[in-house]
């Protein structure tokens, strides 16, 4: 066993990085202590904090992330499409289906649930562009927008951080912590320099308060659940019960390992999603719903450079702020954790399989999903049969179970979406906390027992206090404001890839030329000496 995937044993949580270990417990600390002591602190900081970032640096955002999309592409489909993430003969760790089911679950499934009838809904009631709310000129125009933020620029800035990380740690032999990202650049300084160190702090803090926005939008859902299911009120004290089980569940989940926890979860769940998709596609009007998906790649294709690049100049509504500037915000904010659990799972992938594979084929599943699950939500509302945006502006969470009270079977369907979100959590909070484990074991691909409980608790922690200290509101602005921070250095990770990308296609070709060479040299030797004979 290599030495970076050997676990070290030393005491409860091993070898540690103990720097990084206790100034990432100290950030989250002195948050949990804020929200603690005074949660309308907190609130009204985050919230200023959101606010200031949005409006002074919302166009840079759209800018970074468009890039990112666009270097993806260029490396998946370049010279460097063939070069593997890990040595010539590494061999795929998971099965592709498998693989796939794991990039869902670490983050992106609670969305699907959570956001699959909410943010069509939203669209369709208040679109911001190109139609006219309401209208039925307006039902693609918000599956095209839904799109956008559930589509390349998701998968791809998650892809990009995993890429990033993947291919010096592979490549190279190295610890695959955040900082190695940096490795095209400093090389073998890496593991000492001070920039790679505090990449590897702003993505700790980053990654805790990703995972803790899962968990706090997760439990708004959950907690609707619990009342629509079984008819049972909870208050604060409820959330907190629920936080605590699926730290529980997350944590053992974790201990149990990828092979175990996170790949049987995450496929089964998605067999389950899959299925339920399917239901609902052939139980509504299923070819009102497929003309949408079809119309829809047409949309987002066409409309694509058009949404990407509107900023809203005048900042009339504040829509973008809210929106597509939040969805970017999030998407750097989850990107260490997102981004580093897909690294770790891909060894043995091409770059190319990497794209095809972990952006292109997610984006159109997504497309696949808004439309059968939000193109329903539509129909019904504007059919006025169920007032569901009604009752999303009131419980986020509510909308997928109000829209299965329009089917068949719908006791039985909330019950499926009831279990489905709970794997869902625990899958993402289980790769999360199983990411900070390896950051503060010195990027050993297989972290300790008690480094994965230690990061269990803490997040689960802070989660309880966000929701707290102010809902909704103050965990997705606390997410926003510890992942800004990060998209910096992005760029820098980047950047260093496309460098070690260059260095070692280089080599490649080079040694191709040499054993062509030798090749051509063996053959008129063998020729000299026929001829001599």
């Amino acid at each position: 066993m290599d030495k970076v995937t050997e676990p070290r044993r030393r005491g409860f949580l091993g070898d540690y990085d103990k720097p990084l270990f206790w100034s990432t417990a100290i950030v989250t600390l002195l948050i949990v202590a804020l929200g603690v002591a005074s949660p309308d602190t907190l609130k009204a900081a985050a919230s200023s904090a959101q606010g200031f970032l949005s409006n002074q640096f919302g166009w840079a955002y759209i800018l970074a992330i468009t890039t990112y999309v666009g270097i993806g592409l260029w490396i998946g489909f370049s010279r460097y499409g063939d070069l593997k993430l890990g040595q010539s003969g590494d061999k795929p760790e998971f099965s592709t289906f498998t693989w796939i089911s794991m990039l869902f679950s670490c983050g992106i499934g609670v969305g699907f649930l959570l956001w699959g009838v909410a943010e069509p809904l939203y669209h369709y009631m208040q679109t911001p562009y190109m139609a006219e709310p309401g209208t039925p000129e307006a039902i693609p125009v918000a599956l095209q927008i839904t799109s956008l933020h559930w589509g390349l620029h998701t998968w791809m800035g998650y892809c990009i951080v995993g890429l990033c990380i993947a291919f010096p740690a592979f490549r190279y032999g190295k610890p695959m912590n955040i900082g190695i990202a940096l490795y095209g650049l400093l090389g073998e300084r890496t593991e000492t320099s001070i920039w790679a160190r505090l990449l590897d702090l702003v993505g700790a803090v980053a990654t805790i308060g990703g995972v803790a926005t899962v968990l706090g939008l997760g439990v708004i859902s959950i907690d609707y659940g619990v009342n629509h299911i079984f008819g049972i009120e909870t208050g604060s004290m409820g959330k907190i019960v629920i936080i605590a089980v699926l730290a529980i569940m997350y944590s053992l989940s974790a201990v149990s390992g990828l092979k175990r926890g996170v790949a049987y979860l995450s496929t089964l769940n998605v067999c389950i999603v899959i299925a339920f998709g399917i239901f609902i596609l052939l139980a509504g009007d299923t070819n009102t719903i497929l003309r949408y998906f079809v119309t829809g790649i047409g949309n987002y294709l066409g409309n694509l450079l058009p949404m990407t690049f509107w900023a809203d100049p005048l900042q009339a509504s504040g829509w973008i702020n809210w929106w597509t500037i939040f969805y970017w915000l999030i998407v750097i904010s989850w990107s260490p954790f997102v981004g580093g659990f897909v690294a770790r799972i891909s060894r043995g992938r091409t770059l190319r399989e990497f794209i095809l594979f972990a952006v292109l084929l997610p984006t159109l599943c997504s497309m696949l999903w808004f439309s059968i699950i939000g193109g329903s939500a539509i129909g019904i509302e504007a059919a006025g049969e169920v007032k569901i945006f009604e009752a999303v502006q009131a419980n986020l969470g509510s909308g997928i179970y109000i829209l299965l009270e329009s089917f068949p079977f719908s006791g039985l369907l909330s019950v499926v979406v009831f279990c489905s979100m709970i794997i869902f959590l625990i899958t993402s909070a289980d790769s999360a906390c199983f990411f900070v484990a390896m950051q503060m074991s010195k990027g050993a691909y297989e972290p300790t027992f008690g480094m994965k409980v230690t990061w269990g608790i803490f997040t689960g922690l802070l989660a309880i206090v966000l929701l707290l200290s102010g809902g909704l509101k103050a965990v997705q602005t606390a997410s926003i404001v510890a992942g800004s921070p990060f998209a910096i250095g992005i760029g820098f990770m980047v950047w260093s890839l496309l460098k070690s990308l260059k260095t070692e296609y280089d080599k490649e070709h080079l040694a191709e030329i040499d054993e062509e060479v030798g090749r051509e040299r063996a053959r008129q030797q063998h020729k000299e000496q026929s001829v001599a004979i």
